[in-house]
Parts: C-alpha cells; structure tokens; sequence
C-alpha cells in the first residue's frame, strides 16, 4: 500500500498499557468515542473527592465549592484556550446545546440551522424547540463520503440566509467521524451576521482546541470521551458578548447574576468528576511522555492508518482524505455489501462482533447507509484494527 502525502506507512506503535485503564481485557474496545473510559488514576482521583464530600458535605458544596471549581476551570481554560469567567461545567456537550437553545429568544420565521452529520439528541433538541418557540429546524445535506473541506464549506455557506437565527455545527461529527472545517464556517457565518454554536463532543482531547481563538458565540465539549475525565465532564464556553441571557437548564439559587454565577450553582450535584478534569489531563500528560499532544498524535495516525487498512481489506472506499486530514481519533467506515446482506440489520452485526470475536465497536445505519465506526485511544494497537477486519469477513460468511 502506498503512501498518501501525510499519511503514515505503518501505523504507529503501542502506546500504553490497557492495564492503566478499566476496561475488560477480553474486549477489544474500539468504541472509546460513546462514553470515552477511565484511567486508574483518575477513577481513584473522583473516588477521593467522593469520600471528601462523604466526610463532610457542607465543607466541600458550600464552602469550598467556588474555589474548587474556579480552580478546575482555570485548569480547563489553560488546556483549551479560554478564561475561567467564559466557560462553565455542565454533565455533557448536549446540556451545553440545550442551555444555549433554550435561552435564546426565537421569532415566528427564525431557523435553527444544522446538518444531516448532527448528533440526534442535538436534532431531537431543535425539533422540540421548533415546536414551542415559533422557529423553524432545518438540516443541511453534507456529502459523504467527503473528498475535501470546500465541499462542506459549500453546502453550509450556500444556505446562510437572512433568516437563519443560529448555526449549529459539529467540530467532528458523531455518525460519520469528519472533522468539519469550523474555521472557515464560521467566517461565512459572520459574513452574514450569524451567530454559531459550535457541537464540540469529540473535540477536547481528540484535537489541538483554542476556543477562544476560534470565537465562535458558543461552544460546548465534553471531557468524558477524550480527556478520559469521570461521566458527566463536559463544558459551556460562550463568547463574553453573548453572555447575557445564557441559562443552565436548572435554574437555581443565583439566576440573572452573571454566567459564570448560575453555571457554578445548578442545585445540589456530584461535583467530582468535574474537580477530576485536572487529574485526567496529568494523566494523559504522563501518557504521553510529559504532553498530551503525543497522545493525540497516537490517535489521530491510528485513525488514518485505519481508514486505509480496512478500506483495503473490505474493498470499501475510504469515506474522507486518504491523508487523514479530515479526521481525528476515529473513522466511520462504509460496510462491506456482503457483510449487510448477511446480517440484515446494524443491531445483528453488533452482536455477532460483540458475542462471536468480542469487539465493541459501533455499527451505525445514517442515511441509509451502514457504517462502522472504530474509535481509537492509546490502549488501542494496530492489532485491534486487523482483528476487526477479520471479524467483519468473518461475520460475512457466517451469519
């Protein structure tokens, strides 16, 4: 197989040691991009502050609270690009979607717009609001397979219009695995006065982040998939301009005074996984020999290496850039014909992957195709890669 410009040869070599992790050693895990997995130490780390608040519980929530937190963000901010007064904690990337949503003052002919990659509980989201609010939801049309950045580029500018209220935009999408082109979108958005929320799920930990630098009006991530932080570690960013007005969807104790104020309060909650993400990222830092960044790197040549090694094996085309240049950490590769014929349905390929070769991985039915999409961490080895292409075969020939 030759070799693309930018794509490795080979693909790169182990990196870390499944045993710093909890997964079941007797699954090949490739679907770290669901609900990522926790590292030892960062497990220990929010079973810590668990007992601390256990000990004494006003001590922790009411007393010593705001620090904490403001501590944990200020963390997040130097790791991410943003200020500690611009970014608060929610439990995942869709409380962030739904906070902005729901605070925004919609009128009869505004349109949320969005595309068909969108996450569905982002969709289900806007479908419920256009029901209330008077806006009207409207998905875009993206092509894939996607053989540049211009081609999404296209679609998206092309219907910016007068009356497009806000953008929603994924940074990598969920059902297919293509890192948008969110720079240049977001300058076609300005162009037209257009606000954009930015849907950075995979983001955070899967790629280099400034969100400050991309100034968009909104942003939200989640921590739990890339970041390896505890479920229910994810954030909110929201330019200082557009702060105002901006709600968590619990209302509690210190509404309309200031962003930074209500996002820090949303009634009585579990904090510690939010009071782990400084932990999470140390860990990665050690990871990666003293920087995430090679941690990331890992990933990312594991995904472009995968996307041509399994292309090969199923004779599927790939589904972005040969080069990798439209992905991150994972790839949502087309299924074989002879795999769907024989399975019938996604949920029965699953099964026979999970039950017959013990490989957790995704099959996803999007638009009337069938994907698999194969996510990768660094306990994640080119071997997991060729024992999926095997079990796919496999299953072709013996459903």
């Amino acid at each position: 197989m030759n070799a693309t410009c930018g794509h490795p040869v080979t693909p790169p070599a182990p990196m870390a040691n499944r045993g710093d992790w909890l997964l079941d050693p007797a699954v090949v895990y490739l679907n770290h991009g669901c609900f990522g997995a926790r590292l030892r130490r960062v497990f220990d780390t929010q079973t810590a502050w668990r007992e601390q608040f256990e000990r004494q519980p006003l001590q922790l929530l009411e007393r010593e609270r705001g620090d904490l937190l403001e501590n944990a963000k200020t963390t997040l901010g130097l790791r991410l690009g943003m200020g500690p007064s611009d970014v608060g904690f929610v439990t995942n990337a869709t409380d962030g979607v739904n906070a902005v949503l729901r605070s925004l003052r919609f009128e009869s002919g505004d349109v949320m717009l969005t595309t068909n990659h969108v996450y569905n509980a982002v969709r289900q989201t806007m479908r419920h609001l256009a029901t209330h609010v008077g806006a009207t939801w409207r998905e875009l049309d993206v092509p894939y397979p996607v053989s540049s950045p211009g081609q999404v580029i296209e679609a998206i500018a092309g219907a910016l219009d007068d009356r497009v209220k806000v953008l929603v935009i994924d940074h990598i999408t969920s059902p297919t695995a293509v890192r948008f082109p969110v720079e240049a979108i977001l300058e076609a958005a300005r162009a037209r006065g257009i606000d954009v929320l930015i849907d950075g799920a995979h983001a955070p930990g899967m790629i280099d982040l400034d969100v400050t630098a991309l100034d968009a009006a909104y942003y939200t991530g989640n921590l739990h998939k890339w970041v390896c932080a505890p479920p229910g570690s994810a954030f909110l960013w929201v330019r200082p301009d557009r702060q105002a007005g901006i709600h968590p969807t619990v209302i509690s104790h210190f509404y309309d005074e200031g962003f930074a104020a209500e996002f820090a309060w949303q009634g009585t909650r579990d904090i510690s996984g939010w009071l782990s993400v400084p932990a999470a990222f140390e860990t990665l830092d050690a990871l990666g020999g003293g920087t995430w960044s090679s941690v990331m790197e890992h990933n990312h040549q594991l995904a472009t290496w995968a996307q041509l090694e399994l292309s090969r094996r199923w004779d599927v085309p790939t589904p972005t850039p040969a080069d990798g240049s439209m992905l991150g950490s994972m790839v949502a590769m087309p299924v074989p014909p002879d795999a769907i014929a024989a399975a019938g349905t996604p949920e029965r390929l699953h099964l026979c992957l999970l039950e017959r070769s013990k490989i957790e991985v995704p099959v996803i039915e999007w638009n009337g195709r069938w994907l698999i999409r194969p996510s990768f961490q660094a306990y994640n080895t080119p071997a997991d890669v060729e024992k999926l292409a095997h079990a796919v075969i496999d299953a072709a020939e013996h459903l």
